[in-house]
């Protein structure tokens, strides 16, 4: 996987890299140094219909006024990270060395025609055409950065119920905001404002999936069984606090219990991991739990991921059922196990769980290291087991 995603990097360099800075950056020259796939690309973004057989002159000349209105339109729905970004290219005079190669989030910025980049010597410039950089100009105001702080703290909060709720429609989302926001922050934010932030972050933050009809936590791999449970469930959306809503928004979020606390530490002290190999086990074997995958699967994971000795096997599980039962289910819309008065590992609880092991023919060497065939030496204990 590390490599098809350095071939990709690398590849996606190559195309930055052999475009030259025009020598005015007006939108039209801009457009007219893009290739006519990167002009598609622009073209199917800003949902621009009948055009797909024009020429590329032809299509540049469509393209311009639609890019200019569509800045318009999509500038207010911007968050502070982007402001800082567009702040950055004014300060600098619409062009900029300084925007690293492998930003990604900048190809967002490219793919709908509001910023664009060349080569000025052997160095990569990004800049903003001219038109574009006027658009954004005139908004640059007090009021507007007001507009970008609510945005900012709107995309901030869906983050984080989504982090506790796995998934949730436009209008579900959009009320437990604003009961979250101040009065004067829900003042003029509508709906389809809204809709438009949490749009636009989706495209330039990695925690918030959009889906057609609503967003999702992006450790969340398949949302319709998630769905599916929360409407036959009868319980409410659990009631959350402003502080664990903005909390759980934070990039790398983790609800740090006393439950994923003792689970971590025994990693690390009795399975020789360190501080970020436990997190990443306890991590993904939450995810997996979350994601309501099988318990045999995510208990074997855990056994395999952790290289516990079987004589800790045992203590293992049982802290992670510990973690599980104090986890925020997706599909308990955000309740726990415990809250609901049950057990993960309630049918494990009479018996020692233990690894899968592979079947042993009758014939073959016990896996004991005795020497002896297998029906000559364990096979009578383990079929009386």
């Amino acid at each position: 996987m590390e490599d098809v995603l350095k071939t990709a990097m690398e590849e996606r360099k190559k195309q930055l890299y052999r475009h030259q800075l025009p020598k005015e950056r007006t939108l039209k020259n801009t457009l007219l140094a893009l290739t006519k796939a990167e002009l598609d690309d622009i073209r199917y973004n800003l949902n621009l219909q009948g055009v797909s057989q024009l020429k590329k002159a032809e299509l540049v000349e469509r393209l311009e006024p639609e890019i200019l209105a569509f800045a318009r339109h999509w500038f207010p729905t911007v968050i502070e990270e982007e402001q800082g970004c567009f702040q950055h290219l004014v300060e600098k005079g619409g062009l900029t060395l300084e925007f690293r190669d492998d930003d990604v989030r900048l190809d967002y910025l490219k793919a709908i025609g509001l910023v664009s980049c060349g080569m000025t010597g052997d160095k990569l410039a990004w800049y903003m055409p001219e038109e574009i950089l006027a658009e954004y100009k005139k908004l640059d105001s007090g009021a507007y950065r007001t507009v970008v702080d609510t945005n900012t703290e709107a995309v901030r909060l869906a983050t984080g119920l989504l982090f506790y709720y796995g998934v949730l429609d436009f209008d579900t989302l959009y009320a437990k905001v604003m009961a979250l926001l101040e009065e004067g922050q829900r003042e003029d934010f509508s709906f389809s404002d809204f809709v438009g932030v949490v749009l636009n972050a989706s495209c330039w933050k990695e925690l918030i999936v959009a889906l057609p009809h609503g967003a999702k936590y992006c450790t969340l791999y398949n949302e319709a069984p998630i769905e599916t449970a929360q409407i036959k469930s009868e319980l409410d959306y659990k009631e959350l606090h402003y502080d664990a809503v903005y909390e759980g928004g934070e990039d790398g979020y983790i609800l740090a219990t006393q439950a994923y606390k003792d689970l971590a530490q025994f990693l690390m002290r009795k399975c020789g991991k360190d501080v970020l190999e436990a997190a990443d086990i306890v991590g993904s074997a939450a995810i997996m739990q979350l994601n309501e995958e099988p318990k045999k699967s995510v208990l074997e994971y855990l056994l395999t991921a952790s290289g516990a000795k079987d004589e800790d096997a045992d203590i293992l599980l049982a802290l992670f059922g510990d973690y599980a039962n104090t986890l925020p289910l997706w599909s308990l819309k955000g309740h726990t196990l415990q809250e609901q008065g049950q057990t993960y590992l309630a049918e494990e609880a009479a018996r020692p769980y233990r690894r899968e092991k592979k079947k042993v023919g009758r014939n073959d060497p016990c896996p004991c290291g005795s020497g002896k065939k297998y029906k000559n030496c364990c096979l009578p204990k383990d079929e009386a087991n």
